[in-house]
């Protein structure tokens, strides 16, 4: 199974808080959604740096179709106060 790479800049500490928040509040809602079947998720995230020295976080999926929500979640919670 290839794994899927998500590269996310962050662009201070408090975004870095945010992303955590993010994972976090994806991983419940996803299982809720599975309900009494279990919800298997599979998640690393890492700290890496750009070629122009920007922090990066790279969270690595088993899943395509997760990688996928979470991008999109990812890009609206990130606007939400």
């Amino acid at each position: 199974m290839a794994e899927v790479v998500l590269d996310v800049e962050l662009m201070d500490e408090a975004e870095d808080v945010r992303l955590s928040e993010a994972i976090d509040s994806f991983i419940q809602m996803q299982g809720q959604r599975a309900g009494a079947d279990g919800f298997d998720f599979d998640l690393m995230v890492r700290t890496v740096f750009g070629p122009g020295g920007e922090r990066l976080k790279q969270l690595i999926f088993q899943k395509h179709d997760l990688a996928q929500a979470f991008d999109a979640f990812w890009s609206s919670f990130r606007l939400l106060p």
